[in-house]
C-alpha cells in the first residue's frame, strides 16, 4: 500500500458551471486558462494472487474538478489520474517455470472522471480530459 500528495501548477479554464450551457466562443475560453496550484493525492495498493501468481495493482488518484492537466505531471513515482488497474499474468511454456512471458491488461481511467466538455459559440463540443477512459493489453517477454 502507498499513499502520496502532490502539490503543483495545473493548468484550470473557466467552470462549465459559470455558464452553464451556454456556447462560449473558443478565444474566450483559451483566454480564461490560466496556471493555479493544486494539490493531488493517492493511493496505490498491489499484490499477487497465490496459486495463479498474477500480479495486479490499483491505484486511484484525486485532484481538483477544474483542472485540465495533472498536477505535478513530472513526479516520477505519481500515480495515473482516476481509478485504474493493472494484471499481469505469467505465461509459462516450459513445466519448470521458464519462459519469460507475460500477459499484460491496464484498464484506465475506470469511472470516466476527468472530462470538461465545453459547447462553442459555433454549437460544436470541445473536451478537455486530464486522462482518457481505455483498455489496452498485450504480452511483454523478457529475454
Amino acid at each position: 500500500m502507498r499513499v502520496s500528495y502532490a502539490s503543483g501548477d495545473a493548468l484550470v479554464l473557466a467552470s462549465t458551471e459559470h455558464s452553464g450551457a451556454q456556447p462560449v466562443p473558443l478565444s474566450q475560453l483559451l483566454a480564461s486558462a490560466h496556471a493555479r496550484r493544486a494539490e493531488a493525492c493517492s493511493i496505490s495498493l498491489s499484490g499477487t494472487l497465490e496459486g495463479s501468481g498474477t500480479r495486479w495493482r490499483a491505484t486511484y488518484r484525486w485532484q481538483p474538478e477544474d483542472t485540465v492537466t495533472s498536477v505535478a505531471s513530472f513526479a516520477t513515482n505519481a500515480a495515473d489520474p482516476y481509478l485504474n488497474l493493472q494484471f499481469r499474468q505469467p505465461i509459462h511454456l516450459r513445466r519448470d517455470g521458464a519462459g519469460g512471458f507475460e500477459a499484460l491488461l491496464d484498464l484506465r481511467n475506470l469511472l470516466a472522471e476527468g472530462y470538461r466538455p465545453y459547447v462553442l459559440s459555433d454549437g460544436s463540443v470541445l473536451v478537455f480530459a486530464q486522462d482518457q477512459r481505455g483498455i489496452s493489453g498485450g504480452v511483454a517477454f523478457t529475454f
